[in-house]
């Protein structure tokens, strides 16, 4: 459930970063590039704190 929750938290900051770059007007490529670093770095966050908190 803990994995979930940090992928789910990840492609919400995804999807979030792919709309602001494109409304800021960057290219698609640029706004897809930035929706992965977003979903990598927000899972990988959510999955330390839920480490620090022994959910995991």
């Amino acid at each position: 459930m803990a994995i979930l929750i940090a992928v789910l938290s990840g492609a919400l900051g995804a999807l979030i970063a792919l709309l602001l770059t494109r409304h800021l007007g960057a290219s698609a490529l640029i706004a897809i590039g930035a929706a992965g670093a977003t979903f990598l770095g927000v899972t990988g966050t959510v999955r330390y704190i839920e480490e620090k908190l022994n959910l995991l």
